[in-house]
């Protein structure tokens, strides 16, 4: 799941130069499995495809597959991409139909590569839905908000400690009825609600995972950290 979310703050990171000409499909060497995804996604408004394929070819050449497939597509490449995670990445940009796309890899044991692809059509963006029901910590930024199926998915940083937001989320879903199964992961009867949290420094980066079946209640918001 983090993986998943990780590509769709990265989908979003190119800029349009060149114009495409041929139509992209995705191809995997060495393809060993593929995992079953939600067809499609709404993050913020933009609708969001991702497959997840496990592949018996290294990790560089899988990356050095994917940057000659995008660049023989016509698709724009950054020359210097930012790094924005720990795993090897590349985003791409189609410019005539204006969908952005991304690979992470991941190496995993015996020798093999999860990959997991991700494909934003940015032209056909709509006003996002409301979240309304996921709470988000005082002073947050990059606020990103995604539908799944059967799922609502939160992720942003905030300047402020781990321990910290963990204890403002517990105070919380405890008093909408959740109880705490395990530290991060709290239960109210056919919800699931997980919280991942990562320190950077003086902030905080937060991923909030929500199994639906119904509307989880109205959390008041914080004024101020603690």
């Amino acid at each position: 799941m983090l993986s998943s979310l990780l590509v769709l703050e990265l989908l979003l990171a190119t800029a349009p130069a060149e114009v495409s000409r041929e139509p992209f499909q995705w191809k995997v060497p060495g393809l060993v499995s593929t995992v079953d995804v939600p067809d499609q996604m709404n993050v913020g408004g933009i609708p969001v495809r991702i497959r997840v394929y496990t592949s018996r070819e290294r990790l560089e050449r899988l990356l050095q597959h994917f940057a000659t497939a995008f660049d023989e597509a016509g698709f724009y490449l950054q020359r210097h991409q930012p790094r924005l995670a720990a795993e090897p990445h590349l985003t791409a940009l189609d410019t005539r139909t204006f969908t952005s796309y991304t690979v992470i890899l991941t190496p995993e044991a015996g020798g093999l590569t999860t990959v997991v692809l991700g494909q934003a059509q940015l032209g056909e963006s709509q006003p996002a839905a409301a979240p309304g029901t996921l709470p988000v910590y005082a002073g947050a930024m990059n606020v990103l908000y995604a539908d799944l199926e059967g799922a609502r998915t939160l992720t942003y940083r905030a300047p402020a400690k781990a321990d910290a937001v963990r204890g403002w989320y517990r105070e919380r879903l405890i008093h909408a009825g959740f109880k705490e199964e395990s530290p991060l992961l709290f239960r109210r009867q056919q919800q699931e609600f997980r919280l991942s949290l990562s320190q950077e420094g003086g902030w905080v980066q937060v991923v909030v995972f929500l199994k639906t079946a119904g509307d989880l209640p109205p959390l008041e918001p914080e004024s101020e950290t603690r």
